[in-house]
């Protein structure tokens, strides 16, 4: 009988101690939110426990006869408290995507691209695109996507109904591919 009690009691303990954290249960759930510019994708998946960056380029795109390309991406953050805004840019390869629907960067930091000890956010990404001597610039203009273009409501969304992890999950990148083909 106290064994019984006992078994019970630690159930009952472990049961409070994972109700206790006050985490909605969709917490880990991914959200996904693309935005496409002519053949620049660009993929922001996110949770409670992740922020994740995903640059693509569509194969209709004027480089999609090529073996790889590459990206400049350019991030202007701005910071939180002081409303200072800083650019970095970066160079990053897209290998082909491959369900044959363009190129497609692997999943990303988006803290990557923003200083470190800057406590802000995204407020614009610019990209350009390049193999070899070949770019895809929109016209020297560069493909720019806005944060508010990447918010509810303006960007295509799908929100993964399983508890994901770290990293994005597999219903996130069929989105993404998805819209890809678009």
């Amino acid at each position: 009988m106290k064994k019984i009690i006992a078994v019970a009691a630690v159930m009952l303990f472990a049961v409070s101690v994972t109700k206790a954290s006050n985490y909605p249960a969709d917490y880990t759930n991914q959200t996904a939110r693309v935005v496409s510019k002519g053949p620049a994708v660009v993929a922001l998946v996110s949770s409670g426990i992740m922020n994740k960056l995903v640059i693509a380029y569509k194969r209709s795109g004027i480089l999609g006869g090529s073996d790889s390309i590459q990206a400049v991406v350019r991030v202007t953050a701005l910071e939180y408290y002081s409303g200072y805004s800083k650019t970095t840019e970066r160079i990053v390869t897209l290998p082909k995507e491959w369900h044959g629907t363009g190129f497609m960067t692997p999943e990303m930091s988006m803290y990557d691209f923003i200083p470190a000890s800057f406590a802000g956010d995204i407020k614009r990404i610019e990209l350009a695109f390049f193999s070899g001597p070949q770019w895809d610039s929109n016209y020297s203009a560069n493909y720019v996507i806005e944060k508010d273009e990447l918010n509810w409501g303006v960007a295509a969304t799908f929100k993964s109904g399983h508890g994901g992890g770290p990293n994005i999950d597999q219903y996130c990148w069929d989105f993404i591919v998805g819209q890809m083909r678009k």
